[in-house]
């Protein structure tokens, strides 16, 4: 078996690699793309990309990238995918254990799954992918508090979003607010990199985040989607002194409508956990859909 690294000249027959074994969740092609090659921490040393010996044939493939947080550096996994036709050979555990060697040189200590914020896919194990989940178990990850992924279906759904909500003005985020926005929610949602998720928003044409102001023209919420993957929703967020007011819930009608818009019928509502499950029951009638349980383990 020989091991490559993830470049522009493999990266359509890892995908067709995920296709073939028919990996829930599947993003478009040119996400997918997004979500490696072009992250801002991709580096090729943390990918492994297996052919059949003497062939071409790609039957495996693990992509990781390194991120700094609060904990320090962490390894993310994104993809880890062997072929259904050689699984059970100790592939999968040789290219993990050869991953933790290459991160470990470079001062991590804990690698976690799918949780890449702020260009992730899933934020963890989807927990009807069974075989990831024993073989992250057998390998001695650890599982965490769980997080849902809901649905909104909208081909059905009604939505006419309001430009002016009492005295509020709501709005497709411009280009020169974008650097006000990202200032905002790092100001004021600084516990999490939700500013580095909605700047990635501005990369799509038009930008997908939607934004509200006050009578004075400040800033005082936004809500972003479909930089994850087309139809995904959020981040969203409402300075708290002015929560309670129904800014969120005109943000959230204007997001789902330009989802709609863009031909999706169906809206991801991502990472959602506690009581905002409710809340969004409620005011859209999302359903949970996904389930997913964060796996990690340390690296000693």
């Amino acid at each position: 078996m020989d091991c490559t690294y993830l470049d522009s000249g493999n990266i359509v027959q890892v995908y067709e690699l995920y296709k073939q074994n028919k990996v829930l969740s599947l993003i478009p092609f040119e996400y997918f793309q997004k979500g490696t090659l072009e992250d801002s921490d991709f580096d090729p040393e943390f990918t492994l990309i297996c052919k059949k010996k003497d062939s071409s044939e790609t039957i495996a493939a693990f992509i990781a990238i390194i991120r700094s947080t609060s904990l320090g550096k962490v390894c993310f996994l994104k993809a880890c995918l062997v072929d259904k036709t050689f699984q059970r050979k100790g592939i999968g555990t040789d290219l993990l254990n050869e991953l933790i060697s290459r991160v470990s040189s470079k001062g991590v200590n804990i690698i976690s799954y799918g949780d890449s914020v702020p260009n992730y896919w899933q934020p963890g194990v989807d927990l009807r992918h069974t075989r990831l989940y024993f073989f992250l178990k057998k390998n001695k990850f650890r599982t965490r508090k769980m997080r849902q992924n809901l649905t909104v279906n909208l081909e059905n759904m009604e939505i006419h979003p309001r430009k002016h909500y009492k005295e509020y003005l709501l709005e497709r985020i411009r280009n020169e607010d974008f650097q006000k926005l990202f200032n905002f929610v790092k100001t004021n949602f600084p516990e999490g990199k939700w500013a580095e998720e909605v700047k990635l928003s501005f990369q799509n044409d038009p930008a997908t985040t939607f934004i509200a102001k006050n009578s004075q023209n400040n800033i005082i919420g936004w809500a972003s989607h479909s930089h994850l993957f087309p139809g995904s929703f959020g981040p969203t967020g409402v300075l708290i002194q002015m929560r309670g007011k129904g800014i969120g819930a005109e943000l959230l009608k204007w997001a789902l409508w330009d989802i709609k818009n863009n031909h999706n019928n169906k809206a991801t509502i991502m990472w959602v956990v506690g009581d905002t499950v409710k809340y969004y029951s409620k005011v859209i009638g999302a359903y949970i859909s996904t389930v997913f349980i964060p796996m990690t383990r340390k690296i000693s």
